[in-house]
């Protein structure tokens, strides 16, 4: 669910650098000796948890067309960098410290109780549902990391401890459509490279089999090179799974497909168009649905010397066939809730297509020119959220009940 964006780039140098801020936002680490196995030190524990601050919530979620109802007394809108909406009312939000729920549509935030925050903490999080949640926590002061996992909104956490030798280990959880769940590390990114390593749980996270890591000192050999920047990769099932990233060779998309839990990597060639040549190419974190495990998106940043093309490739057959959007010149952030329809927010305008890239819409919205979107959020063709910052970077979240041609703020 999320976020992620920029300009068109020239040199190696910048794409480089475009390529770190837009690839998974994780610690950078030196690589360090893993084991073979990701499986937990001791059993896992069971913390009960309850909100620091409860916050009023209103009934119904506002219509945009009016003025969002007011609630006495009501709390500033939280600095969220992230939203995860399951329905109208019920969805996830997080800072950069802390973890929030909502239950009237984002009118109100209530700030939940976590067991691991102290200092230097840092987490990645996973929203499955409206009551699920997975969180991977760390502290430098002490390298234990843990998986912590909520299915009940929050209340209760349930903490794994995950091997790492790196108080710097950092990773995100990968949910599939079957029910495995998978583990991406970033090992470490250094001058170009980084090395990365895969885990597959069957059991919901209790117990990690290690799949594919880069091995310390060792640049070659990998089925998936140490060289390159690479994306968070995403799993349709227990087996097929997609990487994307970026290097500095000329002409190439740096894309691989894995159909064995990522234990081998082959690249995945995607139909370029023929005009598109002499470019860099950055390809993001593949898109996929929940319940789905044949439909993925892959979206791609061709960076030319006259200017940049967005491309989303889609393929609804497990990536045995690929079809290219129509080309964008910058795409900020994106929303895309099936292969077919999708938002993309670019200098102030926010585009619609409902036929994959094919065509798209300039929507004659109402949101505000002073903003920068940093996620759009849609549950289905007509209701989304918006998760912005003005000029003095203070966070706004709007809604819309028209599939983003009007809006209204809420909690302002």
């Amino acid at each position: 669910m999320t976020r992620i964006h920029k300009n068109s780039l020239f040199t190696l140098i910048v794409l480089l650098a475009a390529s770190l801020a837009c690839s998974l936002a994780e610690l950078p680490a030196p690589i360090q000796q893993t084991p073979d196995a990701v499986s937990p030190s001791s059993a896992p524990q069971v913390i009960q948890a309850t909100a620091t601050r409860p916050v009023p919530t209103a009934e119904t979620l506002v219509e945009p067309a009016s003025a969002p109802e007011t609630t006495a007394p009501s709390q500033p809108l939280p600095e969220l960098v992230e939203i995860a909406l399951f329905d109208s009312q019920n969805g996830w939000g997080r800072s950069e410290t802390a973890l929030y729920t909502t239950s009237n549509g984002g009118q109100t935030w209530q700030e939940i109780a976590t067991p691991w925050f102290g200092n230097g903490t840092y987490f990645s999080a996973t929203f499955l549902d409206s009551q699920t949640a997975h969180i991977v926590s760390t502290n430098p002061e002490n390298p234990a990391s843990l998986l912590n996992i909520t299915s009940d909104g929050g209340r209760t956490w349930q903490q794994i401890p995950l091997a790492s030798d790196s108080p710097y280990f950092s990773a995100k959880t990968i949910p599939t459509s079957s029910g495995t769940l998978f583990l991406f590390e970033n090992l470490g990114a250094a001058a170009g490279s980084m090395g990365i390593a895969i885990s597959v749980s069957q059991d919901g996270g209790q117990t990690w089999e290690r799949t594919f890591a880069h091995v310390p000192g060792e640049t070659e050999g990998a089925s998936l090179p140490f060289g390159g920047q690479k994306s968070l990769p995403a799993f349709l099932d227990a087996q097929l799974g997609f990487i994307g990233g970026s290097r500095p060779v000329e002409n190439d998309v740096y894309f691989y497909r894995s159909q064995d839990a990522g234990r081998t990597w082959l690249t995945q060639a995607l139909p370029v168009p023929a005009n598109i040549n002499g470019y860099m190419a950055m390809t993001k974190s593949p898109l996929t649905f929940a319940g789905n495990s044949q439909d993925i998106l892959v979206p791609v940043l061709f960076s030319l010397p006259e200017g940049s093309q967005f491309i989303f490739f889609s393929s609804a057959n497990r990536g045995q066939a690929w079809q290219a959007s129509a080309p964008l010149a910058k795409a900020e952030t994106y929303e895309f809730i099936n292969l077919q329809t999708g938002w993309v927010w670019a200098e102030g305008s926010l585009l619609f297509t409902s036929d994959g890239g094919q065509t798209w819409q300039n929507l004659a919205h109402n949101l505000p020119p002073n903003i920068n979107l940093r996620q759009i959020d849609f549950i289905d063709p007509q209701n989304g959220w918006a998760l912005a910052f003005d000029l003095d970077f203070k966070t706004h979240l709007y809604a819309t009940r028209d599939g983003g041609q009007t809006w209204v703020e809420l909690a302002p």
